[in-house]
């Protein structure tokens, strides 16, 4: 066996275990062996499969199954989203150097990364510090909007603090600001209105509210390995107002803009996910608030000189995310795992031995981004388990501390 004792698993952020009603659908679905695209019987069966997933998804989101493209990962739903946008306004006749692009300057990799490929195409982009509190407000987006403005792109829950963003607040601004004002690249994409609102919201279905109605954003991003559901299947919602190009070439599926053979396994056990996630979510989060205010407060009297990186009020129920002064966060990492917990010292999308950019931005110095933690609770997890992570966490700090002297 990889572990021999007992586990805490507090990385749900990272990624989540398969729900075993989520296994229990892919095992079914496994049955369903056939190319969804062939003619044939078999895949035929496999493509009505994917379809009957599409709609029972769209009627978990209150979203036209029409609007939902499966992808492999939130990664290439990001990609997708945000580089086949801006690739349909230049091939309608833009260049790149007449768009601009606003994020928050925290977003995952999956963001900045493209949007950094962009801005070396010509494409000006406009990077949002959140405040003190981790917060990305509407007032400040506002204030770097320019007529060549084609796209705004800011996560739901920022994914290491864990700081739920007003993203209903920010699609209201855009709007009252479309209605006022006239955009430069309009003319080449008359179906739609710019700019454009994209989220990530792949930390979010299990806590918070994540309906393309409920959030107000034009396109969102979901990924069901953070659900509890299957790795290796993403999902992108885009309005049917908004028209994207495909990034990847080679085939006709989800509507020529995600070519490659469909996983109609992990489709599947996504749709088992998401439905899970919309049923009893006020109790969960519930449930997991009370344990993790109490997991805080008991970390502030253990350890008084910790410091929590964003606000809790607007943060999302399984998030506890530290600064450790005079700590290292990898190491940290390392003490505990052997203790039996899992945890991450940031994003795990983030190579080891680097430091928390996230906390960088949030303007508490290299020190405090040195030693952060993350941790990220599971909707089951238990008191006895919360308490076991805090003796152990300070044993680990008491370990680490000796060792430096």
């Amino acid at each position: 066996m990889l572990f021999s004792k007992k586990r805490v698993y507090m990385d749900y952020a990272s990624s989540t275990p398969l729900d075993p009603r989520v296994k229990k659908a892919m095992k079914y679905a496994s049955r369903f062996f056939g190319n969804p695209s062939a003619p044939h019987k078999e895949g035929r069966k496999a493509s009505l499969l994917i379809e009957d997933a599409r709609v029972r998804i769209g009627r978990a989101l209150k979203a036209r199954p029409e609007t939902l493209l499966f992808t492999g990962s939130g990664t290439e739903s990001n990609n997708l989203a945000l580089v086949g946008f801006i690739e349909h306004l230049v091939r309608k006749g833009a260049s790149y150097d007449s768009l601009h692009i606003i994020i928050s300057s925290f977003e995952h990799p999956s963001v900045l990364e493209p949007i950094e490929d962009l801005e070396r195409r010509g494409v000006a982009v406009s990077r949002l510090d959140p405040n003190e509190n981790g917060a990305i407000t509407p007032h400040g987006i506002a204030e770097l909007i320019t007529p060549h403005t084609a796209l705004v792109s800011v996560a739901l829950v920022q994914g290491e603090i864990g700081q739920i963003q007003p993203l209903r607040d920010i699609a209201h601004m855009l709007e009252e600001y479309k209605k006022k004002r006239s955009q430069k690249n309009q003319q080449y994409v008359p179906e739609s209105s710019l700019p454009v609102l994209h989220t990530d919201a792949s930390q979010a279905p299990l806590y918070v509210a994540v309906s393309p109605e409920h959030i107000g954003a034009d396109m969102i991003t979901y990924d069901a390995q953070k659900i509890l559901g299957p790795k290796g299947v993403g999902l992108l919602y885009k309005h049917s107002s908004v028209s994207i190009d495909p990034v990847l070439r080679g085939g006709s599926q989800e509507r020529t803009l995600r070519p490659g053979t469909q996983n109609t396994t992990g489709i599947y056990g996504m749709m088992v996910a998401f439905e899970l996630a919309e049923k009893g979510r006020k109790e969960r989060v519930e449930r997991i608030t009370m344990l993790r205010d109490y997991f805080l407060e008991h970390l502030k009297k253990e350890l008084p000189t910790i410091l929590v990186n964003g606000g809790v009020k607007n943060r999302v129920a399984n998030n506890v995310h530290i600064s450790i002064p005079g700590i290292d966060g990898d190491y940290l990492t390392v003490l505990l795992d052997k203790e039996g917990i899992a945890v991450s010292p940031r994003s795990a999308c983030i190579a080891s031995g680097q430091i928390s950019h996230t906390v960088k931005v949030l303007g508490r110095g290299k020190e405090a981004a040195q030693g952060t933690i993350r941790f990220s609770f599971g909707p089951n997890i238990t008191r006895a388990e919360v308490d076991f992570v805090l003796r152990a966490l300070k044993r680990c700090i008491t370990v680490q501390t000796f060792d430096k002297s």
